[in-house]
């Protein structure tokens, strides 16, 4: 059966369709809505793109009681883990809650890390030349040894 509209009052109840079987919407119905059996799908099978448009998207669990994903209207992309708010797009870049683990971090030359609340410790490379800069207080370097070598790491330039 093919549904070609709906009344303006609505349905009168709910559409209960089984496992795997699908609403499909378009000429080529190129947007699909079903279920498995084991998992929910929203499927674009169509040339062109899936658009979700509002104000503020917010992803959650089944529960709806833990959010995981948070989008918003001239603001800002939100991850969370374990409905804890763990990375956040900002005007500037991002802002991460908590330790970063990346395997082969790179920093672009000229690009800065930046730590403490008013960029008190910032490390650098401008191409050319390395940088630490400390804009407050000591810095302090510990260890049972230090040492520091040319670059090629073959000669010693001051042992500590």
């Amino acid at each position: 059966m093919t549904l070609t509209q709906i009344k303006p009052a609505g349905l009168s109840k709910p559409v209960d369709l089984a496992d795997n079987e699908k609403i499909r919407l378009g000429t080529g119905y190129d947007l699909q809505i079903y279920h498995s059996g084991t998992e929910s799908w929203i499927k674009d099978i169509g040339t062109g793109s899936l658009y979700l448009g509002a104000d503020r998207v917010v992803l959650q669990n089944a529960a709806v009681d833990e959010t995981t994903a948070m989008f918003s209207q001239n603001g800002s992309a939100d991850l969370y883990y374990d409905n804890s708010k763990k990375l956040e797009t900002t005007a500037s870049g991002i802002s991460v809650s908590g330790s970063v683990a990346a395997d082969g971090l790179a920093i672009g030359d000229s690009e800065l890390a930046t730590f403490g609340s008013s960029a008190d410790l910032v490390i650098s490379h401008g191409g050319t030349d390395s940088h630490i800069t400390n804009n407050t207080g000591q810095l302090k370097i510990a260890g049972d040894a230090i040492r520091i070598t040319n670059a090629a790491v073959s000669e010693t330039q001051a042992l500590f």
